[in-house]
């Protein structure tokens, strides 16, 4: 078992951001200690919603009482996902450096979540901003979707091919690219670039699907690496139990992932190399 220490956003209903790591991770049997930036009642996709940023200083706050309890060298890896301002986003930076104090081993997950199609940008463009110049350099694996990839490169590049020195160029290590679009107009390809190559999955495009997938790629991939798999296994049994998580939250308006664990126990998917 790890221990993943989380900055993201919690939903009350739902399962999105910070929300979606941690059950994903606990499903996994991980620890995940969840710090949120943001508390919201749901995901703002729905018609309404409410809730408020949590301060920077009241985050630090929190860290350090952690610190001084002597926790954050039991922390494995540091997940940073939604950043609701500018100021949250330089403050990772400073968390990232007191984690590393007491464990320089630690791993650094950062889901740069900064907008989607087809609507673009869903924050600030000066957070956007922030992310690519403060988090990035510092993070080992990036775990951004197709319009992040392209945002924070400033290179368009739809297809697998065409992605993987898009993907490499971002500065992490491993970067891990969801929604690409696949050979057949109907289809999706999750990309993996890092140290070992490339390899994709391809998944069949859905009319709908409840917000929060992505999170919870993410959060799989890392719980797996985590375990000691292989890149390319973390990415076939991510792909898989996301494919399970989707499949059981068919017409549903949010993931279901209470209902069993199926999802979590999913076979591998099948994985090519590039």
């Amino acid at each position: 078992m790890s221990t993943v220490l989380c900055f993201s956003s919690q939903v009350a209903r739902g399962y999105v951001g910070g929300s979606a790591t941690r059950i994903a991770l606990g499903r996994m049997g991980h620890e995940c200690w969840l710090l949120p930036t943001v508390i919201l009642s749901n995901h703002p996709g729905h018609q309404r919603f409410a809730g408020e940023q949590v301060p920077v200083g009241r985050l630090r706050a929190m860290l350090e009482s952690m610190q001084a309890n002597g926790w954050l060298a039991d922390v494995d890896a540091v997940a940073l996902g939604y950043m609701p301002s500018v100021e949250h986003v330089s403050y990772m930076a400073t968390a990232m450096e007191m984690v590393r104090k007491e464990n320089p081993e630690v791993l650094c997950l950062c889901d740069p979540i900064v907008g989607d199609d087809p609507g673009g940008l869903y924050v600030d463009e000066e957070i956007a901003a922030a992310i690519r110049d403060e988090l990035l350099p510092i993070a080992g694996i990036a775990t951004p979707n197709r319009f992040e990839m392209e945002w924070l490169s400033g290179k368009k590049a739809k297809r697998a091919k065409a992605a993987q020195g898009v993907a490499a160029g971002l500065g992490p290590e491993t970067v891990l690219v969801t929604s690409l679009t696949g050979q057949d107009p109907q289809s999706l390809v999750n990309l993996l670039v890092g140290p070992k190559g490339a390899s994709m999955t391809t998944v069949s495009k859905r009319k709908f699907a409840p917000h929060g997938a992505g999170d919870l790629m993410a959060a799989l991939y890392l719980g797996h690496v985590l375990e000691g798999k292989e890149p390319q296994d973390a990415l076939a049994l991510a792909t898989g139990s996301v494919e399970e998580a989707l499949e059981e939250s068919e017409g549903a308006d949010e993931l279901r992932l209470h209902a069993s664990n199926a999802w979590v126990e999913a076979g591998a998917w099948p994985v090519e190399s590039l």
